[in-house]
């Protein structure tokens, strides 16, 4: 059994030196890297070209037997050329290489144009495309730009404008040079002023990023030990909170012995302010829920929205009791069940309809139920002292109230934040019309049958809270 041998095969030696010749200076990098590695291939190639060049007439004189030996005065400018570039080239200097192979086709064109009548050849135009075309490879769009300018005049010149007097060669290259010199020096300081511009743009930017981005973490983490050290004490707060209601009830109603009605009074107001606080502590673990999207819906279908309404709208008497206040209530006859977690609608409910009764002293509450295609639409209308345009956006942010409230009823201005979240989770969506002192209007969008919210007999998980499509 032979055993092939699969390992690579090490490059040979003229690929090594390949490599050697068209490395770019280490100082070079990204794309400046590639142009200069073609940069160095060209003049790798052109080297043994010019030199050919140099001695063609000299090779085809010998082969002749002819006397002409003299070599080809271009090719040896050229070749001079070329052994200047390309040690420039393996520098950190390489940009200067490039300026000179870009601009020796328009030199050559442009000499032989001034020590002669004839317009340039279609070979000269050659050039003077390639030119551009060098330029488009190793240089930038800038002086791409410039080189083709230079090149259009230059043939603009030769057919329209042609020199009566030819100018010596010995003149007409140093001029061009002088002349080109320039043309580089320009181009060279607008690049180079230009990339150390970006490059401070681009310092300056990364700084940005990078502080931007930490303080984008820094928010997140406290974010999140935020919502979870919420989440923690307020359900260590409402056990105890929960005892403490119930074993107060125990005692107000002579359970453990009897009391007389000043201190029933005062337990009941105990009672009170312990039921106060513990809505708020619910309303902080449902906001970090939320904020945290851990909180859990409980879907059912077939939910009797009507029983939802009656319920809320029972409560909401009650906590009006001792205000001169008349509900207006209109529930339709064809209200249909929803798909939706219960006790989460009932809760929103009772957070609008409270809402209305905290801030409406006398007056009307006016609660409409109706369907409306493959929705449910449902309002709340009170009598109160109304919401400016500039303040209503604030009532749907959480810890934030309008000054009304703050004057009149305080609280945390968790109500509305929760209840927009639940009603969204549905699929739905709540919004208010209002204006200050016109009272206020809350209209809630509910799908009948959200394709999104799954029964929990349908599902081994309950439904994470998170907005809903229909």
């Amino acid at each position: 059994m032979v055993l092939q041998d699969t390992s690579p095969t090490p490059p040979n030696r003229l690929v090594k030196l390949w490599q050697f010749l068209t490395t770019p200076h280490p100082s070079v990098a990204g794309e400046e890297r590639q142009k200069t590695s073609v940069l160095m291939a060209l003049l790798v190639v052109f080297i043994p070209l010019a030199a050919l060049s140099v001695f063609n007439t000299s090779i085809i004189a010998l082969f002749n037997r002819t006397d002409n030996v003299s070599p080809n005065s271009s090719a040896v400018i050229a070749l001079i050329f070329v052994f200047i570039a390309y040690p420039l080239s393996r520098t950190r200097y390489h940009q200067i290489a490039g300026y000179l192979v870009v601009f020796m086709p328009i030199l050559a064109v442009t000499a032989i144009t001034l020590t002669s009548l004839t317009p340039p050849s279609p070979i000269a135009l050659f050039f003077l495309t390639l030119s551009v075309i060098l330029s488009g490879l190793l240089l930038n769009a800038k002086t791409t730009v410039i080189v083709g300018v230079i090149a259009v005049l230059i043939s603009i010149t030769a057919y329209f404008m042609p020199i009566a007097n030819p100018i010596p060669i010995a003149w007409a290259i140093p001029l061009f040079i002088a002349m080109t010199t320039g043309v580089m020096s320009v181009v060279s300081n607008i690049n180079g002023g230009y990339v150390v511009t970006l490059e401070k743009t681009q310092k300056r930017l990364r700084e940005q990023y990078e502080v931007a981005e930490q303080a984008r973490e820094r928010a997140e983490k406290s974010d999140r030990v935020k919502s979870a050290f919420l989440a923690s004490m307020s359900h260590e707060l409402r056990t105890p909170l929960n005892a403490i209601i119930n074993f107060t009830k125990f005692v107000s109603k002579g359970t453990v012995g009897s009391v007389n009605s000043e201190q029933e009074e005062m337990l009941n107001e105990v009672i009170d302010s312990a039921k106060h606080l513990l809505n708020l502590i619910n309303d902080v673990l449902d906001m970090s829920k939320i904020e945290a999207g851990s909180l859990t819906l409980f879907v059912e279908d077939n939910v009797d929205l009507r029983a939802i309404l009656t319920s809320s709208i029972n409560t909401g008497k009650a906590l009006a009791k001792d205000k001169p206040l008349r509900f207006d209530v209109q529930i339709a006859d064809d209200l249909p069940t929803l798909r939706a977690d219960r006790q989460r609608i009932l809760q929103a409910m009772l957070n609008i309809l409270s809402n209305a009764v905290k801030f409406t002293d006398e007056g009307s509450i006016k609660i409409v139920a109706a369907r409306s295609g493959e929705d449910v639409l449902l309002e709340v209308t009170d009598s109160g002292p109304g919401i400016a345009p500039e303040d209503q956006a604030g009532v749907f942010e959480a810890f934030k109230q309008t000054k009304t409230g703050l004057r009149q009823a305080g609280g945390t201005g968790l109500g509305m934040p929760i209840t927009k979240s639940l009603v969204e989770a549905h699929g739905g969506r709540l919004w208010l019309t209002s204006e200050a002192g016109e009272g206020a209007t809350f209209h809630i969008n509910l799908p009948i049958k959200s394709n999104t919210l799954v029964p929990m007999a349908n599902t081994s998980e309950h439904q994470k809270m998170e907005p809903a499509t229909k």
